[in-house]
């Protein structure tokens, strides 16, 4: 017995309370009608045997003439889909940025990438990526040239405040998840035109002064002095730390964050608490282990007194009332506050957290470490740190640090 359409599907209904007035386009192929419920508006449709159903769109029109037109133009578009390998009937935009998001968790599972660089994909496509075509776009929709002008779209957003590696690192995620659909079949295309973009000055960093740092470090006693209660008293306090352990080990934040006591050692050396730190790929961004050895030993030794999960499993910036780490929104909150205390929310830079490494590797290019030694220490690249750095002028700059405080001939910042 012959299944039902085993040979495919042919022709259309003929003339019928639901299909009014048909009209047949492209040899047969497609139809445009009217409904009793159209008010005499046209729709088109077409038999799509590939995948087996029926594809139906609304012309938007009542003149018969524009609706067969409309309805050859439709139905050729879709023959060269079918014949360039597109789906009809496919993955939403949407539908593929969410299983290239499991993709990339499934990635972090086996320790190919962090869960950190996972959190900044994830924000590049919810914030971003998505929205600039549209969560229901279908794939068959999506052209070579779709995201040229991308690039444009960004910038109007964010009022040209955005920089140009920002958008070319979000045209590399948006060409992962195209390639991503074309492994799956969902996509013919393997990649997408985008804006050539050249970054010929590399972008700067904001950072501290060592006189701005040592009028920040003075604030932020007198911000931790100034407490209303031990659940405040305790955030503050391990911001602060956190904030003097990034200067001294420009550990980056997500590393720091995720760092646990059984990665770090502290030790005696010369009178000084030195602090050893492993770094495991886990948490690095680069994903590769370090090493980092720095002052700062007495900063963590400190953390122990006033926290209460300091067992070798706990995060050392960890909640205060559960054995959790902390989060960036609380780090972020708390950050702000600090800037606000200590008037740095009117300087005129575009200070962070990450000013702070920035300061420390600064630190000790002024005591003319060597550059190896200090793109070993931070988990970077030679030509990164040559890269973003040949600007200063260490000569100047030494001379006025060491007029401010002192700074060792490892590079070390001594405020005792």
């Amino acid at each position: 017995m012959r299944t039902k359409f085993a040979k495919g599907k042919r022709g259309f209904k003929k003339e019928s309370k639901q299909f009014l007035n048909q009209v047949s386009v492209y040899g047969g192929r497609g139809m445009v009608y009217t409904s009793p419920e159209s008010n005499g508006s046209y729709y088109f449709r077409t038999w799509i045997a590939e995948e087996g159903k029926y594809f139906r769109k609304g012309l938007r029109t009542k003149v018969k003439s524009d609706a067969v037109k409309q309805g050859e133009d439709v139905m050729l578009d879709i023959l060269t889909k079918i014949k360039n390998g597109h789906k009809i009937f496919g993955m939403s935009w949407g539908e593929l940025c969410e299983s290239f998001l499991q993709h990339t968790q499934e990635r972090v599972n086996t320790k190919r990438i962090t869960q950190e660089r996972q959190k900044v994909i994830k924000t590049q496509i919810n914030k971003w990526i998505i929205p600039y075509l549209s969560s229901s776009l279908r794939l068959s929709e999506i052209s070579l040239h779709s995201f040229l002008d991308y690039g444009m779209f960004r910038r109007k957003e964010t009022k040209n405040e955005v920089q140009d590696i920002t958008i070319r690192n979000e045209y590399t995620t948006i060409n992962s998840i195209i390639k991503h659909g074309f492994r799956l079949g969902e996509t013919p295309i393997q990649r997408v035109e985008v804006e050539e973009i050249k970054i010929t000055d590399p972008a700067r960093r904001d950072t501290f002064t060592p006189e701005e740092y040592k009028e920040f470090y003075m604030g932020m006693k007198d911000w931790v002095k100034d407490s209303y209660n031990q659940h405040e008293k305790y955030y503050r306090s391990l911001i602060r730390d956190f904030i003097l352990i990034t200067s001294n080990t420009f550990l980056r934040t997500g590393e720091l964050l995720n760092l646990q006591w059984k990665m770090v050692k502290v030790s005696k050396h010369k009178g000084n608490r030195i602090i050893h730190i492993n770094v495991p790929a886990s948490i690095a961004k680069n994903n590769k282990n370090r090493e980092v050895i720095a002052r700062g030993g007495r900063y963590f030794e400190r953390i122990k007194e006033y926290s209460e999960n300091t067992q070798k499993e706990d995060y050392i910036f960890s909640k205060r009332d559960e054995n959790k780490r902390i989060s960036k929104a609380l780090l972020n909150k708390y950050w702000n506050q600090v800037k606000k205390f200590t008037n740095f929310h009117k300087s005129e830079k575009k200070l962070t957290l990450y000013s702070f490494r920035h300061f420390g590797i600064t630190a000790r290019l002024y005591a003319q470490v060597p550059i190896y030694e200090v793109a070993k220490l931070a988990g970077t690249n030679v030509k990164f740190i040559e890269q973003h750095y040949e600007h200063l002028d260490m000569v100047k700059l030494r001379d006025s640090a060491l007029q401010t405080f002192q700074i060792d001939k490892d590079g070390f910042v001594l405020r005792e």
